[in-house]
């Protein structure tokens, strides 16, 4: 039973195609029925999952989940200071909440690599006037053309660090989504735990570290954000695969 992590996992981090072996895992677990869940922090498209089914991704249904699926749970529609792409801010106003820079009911960052200094003086303001501050998610870093970008999680602890707020995590790797997650893939079968399932991701420290806390077992692939284990701590570590590639073919040799 899985749980697949998207960026730098199953789509490359420089041309967002299938990394190699990334349609045939998907696709041999389908073919023998097996339990998996996409797990995503997509902020910028919500019809993601039609996009990564065009990109060749068989998904069946009811196999995915971002933050945007569980958003509501977090906040209803509202008055939001949004911070994040323009993709970001155009879909939470599809989604029904109304942009706000002036007296919003509360705060929304997502990733960004164009953020100004004066979007982070906004944010530390309406921290220390109590508005709620709310996380996407909370990732570290993220690789875009080549380079690391500080991701959601870096930022929202340097307006912690300014502020001494607190805030919420909407996505990975808040207990919020992992719950969700674990929800959802019980639709496939009624009787996992987070025991039973397998996290695979190039997200040591966005997504294995919490996911290691819950009980999962945890596979780090090193084609994305990171690249070698040198500085991390591997003993929370079930398997580490230049690719997820070499991890199907070690995985299908199991089953």
């Amino acid at each position: 039973m899985l749980f697949l992590d998207v960026q730098g996992t199953l789509l490359s981090d420089v041309d967002k195609s299938p990394i190699l072996g990334a349609k045939e895992l998907i696709s041999f677990l389908n073919s023998k029925n097996l339990a998996y869940l996409i797990i995503t922090n997509n902020t910028k498209k919500l019809n993601f999952l039609e996009e990564l089914r065009n990109k060749g991704l068989e998904i069946k249904q009811n196999a995915y989940l971002d933050p945007f699926c569980v958003f509501n749970r977090t906040l209803k529609p509202c008055k939001v200071a949004a911070y994040g792409s323009k993709e970001f801010l155009e879909c939470i106003e599809e989604l029904g909440y109304t942009l706000d820079y002036t007296s919003p009911d509360a705060v929304l960052v997502a990733s960004y690599d164009d953020f100004k200094f004066k979007d982070f003086a906004a944010m530390i303001e309406f921290a220390q006037n109590d508005v709620k501050m709310i996380a996407m998610h909370e990732t570290s870093i993220y690789k875009k053309d080549h380079r690391l970008y500080p991701g959601v999680g870096s930022i929202m602890a340097m307006i912690q660090n300014a502020s001494h707020c607190e805030y919420e995590v909407v996505g990975k790797p808040s207990f919020a989504f992992y719950k969700q997650a674990l929800a959802l893939i019980r639709e496939q079968k009624s009787d996992l735990e987070f025991k039973d399932i397998t996290i695979i991701s190039d997200d040591f420290k966005g997504d294995l570290l919490k996911a290691k806390e819950l009980g999962m077992k945890c596979v780090l692939v090193l084609s994305g954000k990171i690249s070698h284990t040198k500085g991390l701590d591997t003993s929370i570590l079930d398997g580490v695969f230049k690719s997820i590639l070499e991890f199907a073919k070690e995985f299908e040799c199991k089953i």
